[in-house]
């Protein structure tokens, strides 16, 4: 076919260049193995653009096929072969020339490195702050989430670029199994590949450093979404109105009927004392009238009037008994024991006893005692039945201040007492009944002096020798007939009650008694825990109802959500851009000194550098894509350069 003539023309000023190529009129089937494939260019320039001594009447571009290497087969008598050669040189030069440079890389690395110190930044702001509630919805994770994606995104181009440059050094600088120009694309391509290649150990020190990059870098998402937590914690609420209360001491009571009740209590410190002993929650103080609006306060510590108790083991003090002496033939087995103050079990069916002491008939009381109670026993908690092992212990309530720390969490109050303070001395009990002299009781800490009036002690005690009048609980059969009609002056059987306890019928004087039997049973420290109540509910009456107490203002806390930064995970970020910007050095320097052409994963590239003929046929003759995979492990090939372009040639190892 003849090739039309270059034709010169102008439109107006502008000076245009139109190329347009029709493949030859020979069918494919007729173009030999190897041979380039001819294209017909119709080029149309200005006269102003081309010198009338350099056109051309026809110019001819040719190039290689998908596999192509050298035209070794083709060439025109006609003098084409140098244009052809030119015409290609210079193509290849425009596409792969070495003034290419690594521009997009390094700034796809700053972004990604901008990017994770964004990240550090803003959590480096928030840190112990509260969680922030910004205007469009936005939130700290979804934050958090898009630059973790700008930075994965960005250090992907600058280390899949480096895989895919490295294979074309590796190439260059010698001979290797062309599949490792498939192991470094898909390096190039994820985490997945990049494992492969290092598994493969084909990538030598810099590709295995990349694919370790590439590998590192797949971990800063998941690691990023951990730097932050978002723990709970209180702070205070200004204006919040917290108050507690507080008493300076205590005087509140009534007369009594007669004199042998001259005062006894008001109806709330009744109501107390009985709700310490049957309630059985062990949380007497939640019934002390306070005020926190957010149910979250805290009030310091608080220094009160009060009433304390405590619990003392007197089994050592314990010896045998007998109602009327011992018996003539020495067996004591029937016999009960007793206690230096005079409290006693009469006999061994008599389990359980309590006895109550006043300071009037107490030698050696203190100054602040209200009242003791004995307890004493034959059987040991969570022992067996009528196997005896006797115990007693000797439980107090007095006067007393408290230094308590006192908080509210979640609406319930929970008060520790960090100290307490009575007064010990012995006084004459008898003058100080016959003079009413109050309870006194000076605070070391602040010297604040609080009182209990002698009229309110003796109101209590003998209240309190009613309520808590000796009793026992017993498994005699004979209690069953005792009843109130025969025994109307015994001032120990006031009740009968039989409840099966212990495996068998046990009998209680009063309900007290049955409280503190139980307790004794039920827990461990049954007895201590009781009277615990007992105190904890009369001191909350005493703070409450009092006309000797004031308030004391608090805090008030709200939970919020607050962000907290473990500053460890950041390593996994930092690091994963550290390996970036090292491999993007590296395989830069690499490049350099190899003086490799910046082709890196250019698809453009193997299409103009493909394998000679020699190397095409021996994979021509095999059949699937596996057995092709196969044969590339061991054909060894190197870049060559050659006119027109570079060659991957072949070296097979046998």
């Amino acid at each position: 076919m003849a090739t039309p003539p270059v034709q010169h023309s102008r439109v107006g000023s502008t000076a245009s260049i139109a190329s347009v190529a029709t493949q030859t009129a020979e069918q494919p089937d007729s173009v030999p193995r190897g041979s380039l494939l001819k294209f017909q260019a119709v080029e149309t320039v200005t006269a102003a653009d081309v010198p009338a001594e350099k056109s051309s009447p026809t110019s001819e571009v040719t190039s290689p096929v998908a596999w192509g290497g050298s035209n070794k087969n083709g060439g025109g008598g006609d003098g084409t072969a140098g244009r052809v050669s030119q015409m290609t040189s210079r193509t290849t030069g425009s596409l792969f020339s070495s003034t290419s440079s690594w521009t997009f890389e390094i700034a796809s690395m700053v972004t990604a490195a901008a990017a994770v110190a964004a990240i550090i930044a803003v959590l480096a702001y928030y840190d112990n702050k509260p969680l922030p509630a910004w205007p469009t919805g936005i939130t700290l994770n979804a934050l958090i989430a898009v630059l973790t994606t700008i930075a994965t995104a960005s250090m992907s181009v600058p280390l899949s670029s480096g895989l895919s440059q490295l294979k074309w050094i590796r190439f260059k600088t010698g001979r290797a199994p062309l599949a490792d120009m498939e192991y470094f694309d898909d390096a190039s391509r994820g985490a997945l590949g990049a494992l492969s290649l290092l598994f493969r150990a084909r990538g030598g020190v810099a590709g295995s450093f990349g694919a370790f990059a590439m590998i590192v870098a797949l971990l800063l998402s998941p690691f990023s979404q951990q730097i932050a937590t978002y723990p709970m914690r209180t702070t205070e609420v200004e204006g919040g109105a917290a108050t507690n209360l507080r008493a300076l001491g205590y005087e509140l009571r009534l007369p009594g009927f007669d004199e042998l009740a001259a005062f006894v209590p008001i109806l709330p410190i009744k109501s107390a004392v009985y709700y310490g002993l049957f309630a059985e929650n062990n949380k007497p103080w939640l019934n002390l009238p306070l005020t926190c609006p957010t149910g979250n306060c805290t009030f310091g510590e608080i220094e009160t009037f009060a009433i304390c108790q405590s619990c003392v083991d007197m089994t050592e003090y314990m010896t045998r008994s007998c109602v009327g002496g011992t018996p003539a033939d020495g067996n004591m087995t029937g016999c009960g024991w007793k206690l230096p103050s005079g409290a006693a079990l009469n006999t061994s069916a008599e389990v359980f006893s309590m006895t109550s002491l006043f300071p009037g008939s107490i030698s050696g009381a203190s100054y602040s005692t209200i009242m003791k109670l004995i307890f004493m026993g034959t059987e040991a908690f969570e022992g067996p039945k009528d196997v005896l092992k006797p115990w007693a212990k000797q439980c107090t309530l007095n006067a007393c201040v408290q230094r308590l720390n006192s908080v509210i969490t979640h609406g319930e109050l929970n008060e520790t007492i960090v100290a307490e303070y009575t007064n010990t001395t012995v006084p004459n009990t008898r003058d100080a009944i016959d003079h009413l002299e109050p309870i006194y009781i000076t605070s070391p800490v602040t010297g604040t002096q609080y009182n209990m009036s002698r009229s309110t002690v003796l109101a209590w005690q003998s209240w309190f020798a009613h309520l808590f009048q000796n009793g026992t609980a017993s498994r005699n059969a004979e209690y069953i007939n005792r009843t109130l009609e025969t025994a109307p002056g015994s001032p120990n059987v006031l009740v009968n009650l039989t409840v099966g306890i212990s495996e068998g019928n046990t009998f209680f004087d009063h309900d007290v008694v049955q409280a503190f039997y139980w307790n004794y049973y039920e827990y461990p420290t049954g007895i201590e825990m009781l009277v615990s109540d007992l105190a904890v509910s009369t001191t909350v009456s005493v703070r409450a109802v009092n006309n000797h107490n004031e308030r004391v203002n608090g805090t008030t806390l709200v939970y919020e959500t607050y962000v907290h930064v473990r500053w460890g995970f950041v390593a996994v970020p930092a690091v994963a851009v550290l390996l970036a910007v090292l491999f993007l050095a590296l395989a830069a320097n690499r490049s350099a000194r190899a003086g490799a052409e910046l082709w890196k994963s250019s698809a453009l590239a193997m299409l103009f550098h493909g394998l000679d003929d020699s190397v095409r046929a021996r994979f021509g003759d095999l059949d699937g894509l596996e057995a092709k995979k196969k044969e590339a492990k061991e054909v060894k090939v190197k870049l060559e350069g050659e006119e027109g372009g570079g060659v991957l040639r072949t070296d097979r190892v046998y």
